[in-house]
């Protein structure tokens, strides 16, 4: 049921490693499989050492993503443990990397690749001529750190403008902020307000980057929605939310999701999420896998996010043609 998965190693495969690996006793690590077309992303020797030892089955953790995040993990993987890989794959490696994925910061690219930050600054100025270059980066802790984070809302008003149904996630990475960040530029354009919060003296409410020269209450930041309100400045009060574990228990009982496959999946992935105990959850991660897991964390949440927001623009969708 496996195939090869695209590797970082231009030598290919070490025999000498499989055959080390096929003589010991006890059961392989598990290896990482993309799930969508069952490609080993690692553990290609231990696959290769499981088959001549006999062995029918091998422990698989599976993997979720695109190509391009499969190779990313595919470097970090075999930087972590196993057969090193050569500095000049490293370095290809890099050079990938940065094309794939340049909203990456230099550390977080150099932690991944094994490689010195100044390295990868370096490969990324001889790659400049094919590698956007984007106003925001994610440093190794997972969290986005634009450039210009005025900018970046005004680019992300610019594509809800231009393309007002597209996921808060192609927005974000069009724009070069976060997800998070692009859903809030979305609930102030539908409230008629400026995509950045404008302080009541004229200031921003986010800074702009040194160098910025253009205000965020300039004529070109007013003509990005026909409709812009100046901000209303008395207090919203926000409706008190409801106990979680009563939200989850209603929709436990309820039929139509517990009776479908799809339905049952969702409340698996809810209760999972209300039964975590948070505190020695953080306190079980080592800190050398902090940044990874606060990277996964992060996307995982605006998944959430995204799945939230589309609900929300479904029910208010179907709202609408029930009043038409």
């Amino acid at each position: 049921m496996l195939l090869p998965g695209e590797s970082p190693r231009s030598q290919g495969l070490d025999q000498e490693h499989v055959t080390r690996l096929s003589e010991v006793d006890w059961p392989l690590p598990p290896i990482l499989v993309r799930r969508s077309d069952m490609r080993v992303i690692d553990g290609m020797h231990r696959l290769l050492a499981a088959f001549l030892r006999g062995d029918e089955v091998i422990q698989v953790e599976f993997f979720e993503g695109s190509s391009e995040d499969a190779f990313l993990r595919a470097v970090e993987a075999n930087i972590a443990h196993g057969l090193p890989l050569s500095q000049t794959d490293r370095r290809a490696a890099a050079a990938r990397i940065i094309a794939s994925h340049p909203e990456m910061s230099d550390r977080a690219i150099a932690r991944a690749s094994g490689l010195g930050a100044k390295a990868i600054a370096s490969i990324r100025h001889r790659s400049t001529d094919v590698v956007p270059q984007l106003n925001a980066r994610i440093g190794r802790d997972g969290r986005i750190r634009p450039l210009n984070s005025i900018e970046g809302r005004r680019r992300a008003a610019e594509v809800l403008a231009q393309n007002p149904d597209a996921s808060l996630r192609e927005v974000a990475r069009l724009a070069g902020i976060s997800p998070a960040t692009v859903s809030d530029v979305r609930r102030r354009l539908k409230a008629g307000e400026l995509p950045a919060a404008v302080r009541p003296h004229g200031g921003a409410e986010h800074q702009a980057a040194p160098g910025d020269e253009t205000s965020p209450a300039d004529p070109g930041a007013l003509a990005l929605t026909a409709s812009a309100q100046p901000r209303r400045r008395e207090r919203i009060t926000r409706p008190v939310q409801a106990d979680p574990a009563v939200l989850l228990e209603k929709l436990l009982r309820d039929p139509s999701l517990r009776l479908k496959e799809e339905g049952r999946h969702l409340l698996q992935l809810l209760r999972s999420n209300a039964s975590a105990e948070w505190s020695g959850l953080t306190a079980a991660v080592p800190p050398h896998c902090g940044p990874l897991v606060g990277s996964l964390a992060r996307q995982y949440a605006a998944t959430w996010l995204e799945f939230a927001q589309y609900l929300e623009d479904r029910d208010r969708s179907m709202s609408h043609q029930d009043v038409g």
